[in-house]
């Protein structure tokens, strides 16, 4: 089965696969955890004929239904494709990590080599900010850097 990732700016990501039946099948992953799950048009494949609007926990409900850990693990493998470079959404929780706290405070690009290059507040995008940026409880910001390098950022945001 070939999965097909597409980045939505502003949005989120996201995938798609034609089921062996032929049906194809759509998720989105937006950036505040809720997921739309998709079902193409059988004569129209860029319409839609129905989808379903779905909260982190709902969602999370399904993939364990479904056996989530294969789907896991292929779009892990999608990420790795592109050789060296790993892009990652991470959301600050009060009082944990940098939630509070300025980016240059936590010396992100210094110690990791990963760079927050945007921060999502609310419905606002803040594209580059800079290390005077305050990082407040609910942020969500996109780290860009090495695999590593990323994991490290998410490690050093969250606490």
């Amino acid at each position: 089965m070939e999965l097909f990732e597409t980045p939505l700016p502003g949005v989120g990501v996201r995938y798609e696969f034609t089921s062996a039946a032929g049906d194809r099948v759509g998720v989105i992953v937006r950036r505040d955890a809720r997921r739309e799950l998709l079902l193409y048009d059988e004569e129209d494949p860029d319409a839609c004929r129905d989808s379903v609007s779905l909260t982190g926990e709902e969602a999370a409900t399904l993939v364990e239904l479904l056996g989530g850990t294969k789907v896991t693990e292929r779009v892990a493998d999608l990420r790795h494709e592109v050789e060296g470079l790993s892009i990652e959404w991470v959301t600050l929780e009060a009082g944990r990590g940098l939630s509070g706290r300025s980016i240059g405070d936590g010396r992100i690009r210094t110690q990791t080599g990963a760079s927050v290059v945007a921060v999502i507040r609310g419905e606002r995008s803040i594209p580059g900010p800079g290390p005077e940026f305050v990082l407040e409880p609910g942020d969500v910001a996109l780290v860009v850097g090495s695999i590593e390098g990323v994991s490290a950022a998410q490690r050093l945001l969250t606490g």
